[in-house]
This record gives structure tokens, C-alpha cells and sequence, in this order.
């Protein structure tokens, strides 16, 4: 790194340690009260710093209250991602298990609906987000998208997929093990 880098990025390493040092322990307890693990409380908590840098503005420092909301959609996307991970086990140990002549109905139903009511990147983003269990943060950075955008997508899908079907509330396991066959564009 170059003498003119380090004199640019000393101002934002100080501004950013500061922050760091006064808020680490905040944030830690925090997320200590949902997680007990303790290397996955270190992990979440640098993920929050690791954003907090890249999200830095030395002259408009973030605060314990951004650094605490990003905890919160840490903890929240692997709570969705843990949900996401059990229904596709369950999905799993259903198919493996051998299904009831309704399920495997039900998954043919779903996966013609899925290929006939969705477009192309609502399909897609189904697939990544019940088959391949992706979190809804890793869809948005594959799909270059913003992760409200994946959110809001799948919500329609799942409207679209309700309303194909003829049904008030759709079973996700359903969606999961239809989504394994599809070939995404």
C-alpha cells in the first residue's frame, strides 16, 4: 500500500476502531442473548463490523443503534435460513422415506404450477431460496439484486403459487421438493 493510501485510510481505521471499541461489547451481549454458541456469536459480530467498515463514513460515524439494527438481520437470516434448512430436511427425510401417494401429487402439482405461474427469475429465486437453502443476503449478491428485492419476489411467488393452486397457504416442503427438478433459466 502506497504513503498516500495509508494517509487516506488512516483518518476512517481510527474513526473505525473507535467505533469498534466502543460498541464490541454492546453488540456481543446482544447477540449472546439470542445465540448460545460461542464461536457463532464471534462470527455474527464480525460480520457486523466487517459491515460496518465497508459501510463507513468517517465524517457521519455509525452508532450503536445501525450496528445493533445489522445485528438484528444477522440474527434474523439465520433464523430464516435455519427454518429454511429444516424444511428441506424434513422435505428430505419425507422423500427418502418413502411419500404418500398425495405428496407426490402435491409435488407434481407444485412444480407444474411453479413452471407455468412464475417467471423465469421468480423460478430461479424459489430454487435458491427452498431447494439450494440459500439465505436471502446470498440470493441478492448472486442475483445482483437488493435483498428486499429477493424478499419481495419470493412473497409474489408464493402468491402466485397459492392462487395457481387453489390454496390459502401452500406447505413450503411442497415448494422445496418441486423446486429440485427445475432446471432455472
Amino acid at each position: 500500500m502506497g504513503v498516500g493510501k495509508q494517509s487516506w485510510q488512516a483518518p476512517r481505521a481510527a474513526t473505525f476502531h473507535q467505533i469498534f471499541e466502543q460498541n464490541w461489547a454492546r453488540v456481543r451481549h446482544h447477540v449472546e442473548c439470542v445465540i448460545d454458541d460461542p464461536d457463532e456469536v464471534s462470527d455474527l459480530v464480525s460480520e457486523v463490523f466487517a459491515l460496518a467498515w465497508l459501510k463507513l463514513d468517517e465524517r457521519k460515524p455509525l452508532g450503536l443503534i445501525w450496528l445493533l439494527r445489522v445485528a438484528d438481520n444477522k440474527l434474523k437470516d439465520r433464523e430464516r435460513k435455519t427454518r429454511s434448512e429444516a424444511r428441506a430436511m424434513d422435505a428430505l427425510r419425507q422423500g427418502a422415506g418413502g411419500r404418500r401417494e398425495s405428496d407426490v401429487l402435491d409435488a407434481i402439482a407444485v412444480r407444474h404450477a411453479i413452471t407455468i405461474a412464475l417467471t423465469p427469475r421468480e423460478r430461479r429465486m424459489v430454487v435458491l431460496f427452498y431447494w439450494d437453502r440459500l439465505a436471502a443476503g446470498e440470493i441478492a449478491e448472486l442475483l445482483r439484486c437488493s435483498q428486499s428485492a429477493v424478499f419481495t419476489t419470493l412473497s409474489r411467488a408464493r402468491v402466485k403459487l397459492e392462487r395457481e393452486l387453489g390454496r390459502e397457504r401452500l406447505d413450503e416442503a411442497h415448494i422445496a421438493r418441486a423446486a429440485n427438478t427445475l432446471q432455472t433459466d
